[in-house]
């Protein structure tokens, strides 16, 4: 799904772009990023079936269609040849999945739970992770979910467009022993709501190339949200591509910074997604950016789901968006990588989608802009920023 185009016609692509993987050596870990959808699914697989002792598994969402089925039944065999399974999901993004779905898998003796808070407040929490830890030596992050569409390549807007970090070495022992901690609250509730953002805090890393970084419904400034705070207020040059973009205004006012102070601000947002209004919060944003000298660019090909930020020689990769709820409310991971490298190869990769976006430009945005899809911009963003994801895909601003 898509709303209508800002500048006028895009012509329809033949094929979709072929994203290489890509690779690097950071601190002793062995990183390999994965795009395209069926490079994705098959090391996610190869990962489940050559687990020999213990997988980890966290989605939001988790579909019973052909691609959930074929995960689990996975699942099923690593259970039957000894391997200790142990799978989370979360209950409101699978709230569409049979109760009795994995009943097989937990036949074999695999745990299983979902992360269910209870109502008031707490009821607004989303555990908006994708984990997959294999026996304590390969670790998997991104913001791929498991259902057919997130490993779909095709050009009928279907499909989405995402990657998948392989991490191999010794900080995913780390993500296991926070995953071995949520596991235990979830299950157990132990703790309570406040020990929930205790595991968050604790678990986050605060020194080391490598970093795990989590987010939650701190009272103030989670480990995530500080850190890329205080990247951004140091930043000379930043790439960003960013399915779900509404920062509140602190936020976008330190992205402006970048540009205004001399520096490289590039962001690429969604054209197409399941949720129109998320597009128009971000083209809300953008009239500020271009004032402030920043290149802002829809990828067009695919519905955008990835969740990458490059700030000079630091990546940021794993499940959290670039808004509100992301930064401030749901539970996520965030990988921080820190070696000019690594980032290179990601700021090029960031480049290689240039060529498949709409660059917006302020005559394009001014062209566009009426008093009517000005106020269904701003409309959107106040409602992305303030209602449930879900409630605003169900509304209907925009009929174009």
């Amino acid at each position: 799904m898509h709303t209508r185009p800002i500048g006028g016609h895009v012509a329809n692509m033949e094929s979709l772009p072929n994203f290489a993987p890509i690779n690097a050596t950071v601190n002793g870990h062995n990183l390999t990023v994965l795009v395209s959808g069926a490079d994705r699914l098959a090391m996610l697989l190869d990962q489940i079936n050559s687990a020999k002792r213990t997988l980890r598994l966290f989605f939001y969402i988790f579909a019973g269609d052909a691609v959930g089925v074929s995960v689990r039944d996975t699942l099923i065999a690593a259970a039957d040849r000894g391997v200790k399974v142990t799978l989370m999901i979360d209950g409101f993004g699978s709230s569409g999945l049979p109760t009795n779905f994995f009943d097989s898998l937990t036949a074999k003796g695999a745990t299983f739970c979902r992360f269910v808070p209870r109502m008031g407040r707490r009821y607004l929490l989303r555990n908006h992770q994708k984990i997959v830890i294999a026996d304590k030596t390969h670790a998997v992050i991104g913001g791929t979910n498991i259902a057919e569409t997130y490993f779909a390549d095709d050009l009928q807007g279907n499909s989405w467009h995402d990657l998948f970090l392989l991490v191999e070495g010794p900080m995913v022992a780390r993500l296991a022993r926070y995953y071995d901690l949520l596991a235990a609250w979830t299950k157990g509730d132990t703790g309570g709501f406040r020990g929930l953002v205790r595991l968050l805090q604790r678990r986050s890393d605060t020194k080391g190339n490598l970093r795990w970084l989590f987010n939650g419904p701190f009272r103030r400034l989670s480990p995530l949200t500080r850190s890329l705070r205080r990247d951004l207020d140091a930043a000379k040059q930043v790439d960003m591509i960013q399915a779900y973009f509404a920062p509140n205004w602190g936020m976008l006012r330190k992205l402006s910074k970048v540009a205004r102070r001399g520096g490289i601000l590039r962001l690429i947002t969604a054209a197409r997604s399941d949720n129109r209004m998320t597009i128009a919060a971000a083209r809300h944003c953008y009239r500020r950016l271009l004032r402030s000298g920043a290149e802002v660019a829809e990828y067009r090909p695919q519905m955008l789901h990835m969740k990458l930020i490059i700030i000079d020689n630091i990546v940021y990769i794993g499940s959290a968006n670039f808004d509100m709820r992301s930064l401030f409310v749901n539970a996520e991971v965030m990988l921080r990588i820190e070696d000019a490298g690594f980032a290179e190869k990601m700021r090029a990769f960031t480049g290689q989608h240039m060529p498949h976006c709409q660059v917006i430009t302020k005559a394009r945005l001014k062209a566009n802009s009426t008093w009517w899809w000005r106020f269904r911009c701003r409309m959107s963003y106040y409602m992305v920023s303030t209602l449930d994801f879900t409630v605003t895909r169900r509304l209907s601003l925009w009929n174009d």
